[in-house]
């Protein structure tokens, strides 16, 4: 029986791409195009992993990931946490502007979305509630399947 899947990520060009590496190596991918849908999908499929993108409308994937902590049929489904986020801040900060105000409010939001990112993979001090896996876009496969194959138990 194939471990199932659920890709939640409303780019589709994403979720398709996804979708076929998950099925070249064996696994049923199942999608969901943001966080609403994707618990939906997560209580009615009962995947064997969980695949967030961060930023997403209706419930983003921070979001997603807290409401799947606190339902205790889906809190031991192991996540993988993508993002693009790494690259908004990086580019963020290297960009110039001519309105001092605005660089205050845009490093004091780049300070705060660092903290975030940095909170989920790992780097901060609190161990309790983070994605067992954080990957930045764009994904390399073999990487994807490796986390995927070792969080579904699959040798």
């Amino acid at each position: 029986m194939q471990k199932k899947v659920l890709i939640v990520d409303d780019d589709i060009a994403n979720i398709k791409y996804l979708s076929t590496v998950l099925r070249e190596n064996g696994f049923e991918p199942i999608d969901a195009q943001d966080g609403v849908e994707g618990l939906q999908k997560a209580e009615a499929e009962n995947p064997d992993v969980i695949v967030l993108d961060v930023m997403m409308p209706r419930k983003t994937g921070f979001g997603m990931f807290k409401s799947l902590k606190k339902n205790e049929s889906l809190s031991g489904i192991p996540v993988i946490m993508l993002t693009s986020i790494q690259k908004i801040i990086e580019d963020g900060r290297s960009g110039a502007g001519d309105d001092p105000t605005f660089e205050e409010v845009k490093d004091h939001f780049l300070d705060k979305m660092e903290k975030v990112v940095d909170h989920h993979r790992g780097k901060s001090d609190s161990d309790k509630d983070r994605p067992e896996v954080f990957m930045d876009k764009p994904i390399d496969p073999d990487e994807f399947i490796k986390a995927v194959s070792g969080l579904a138990g699959v040798a």
